[in-house]
């Protein structure tokens, strides 16, 4: 997460003093971890 962090704190400062940027947008889109198999319900 923290790559994620730094690339978006760049593209900030990118276009932080262009007056041509009219809009940013930015999806990131996470996949989910696969439960591990090792611990089941009946363990909790």
């Amino acid at each position: 997460m923290d790559d994620i962090k730094k690339a978006l704190q760049e593209i900030a400062k990118a276009i932080e003093n262009n007056d041509t940027v009219e809009s940013v947008k930015v999806v990131v889109t996470l996949k989910k971890q696969k439960p591990c198999k090792a611990t089941t319900k009946d363990d909790k």
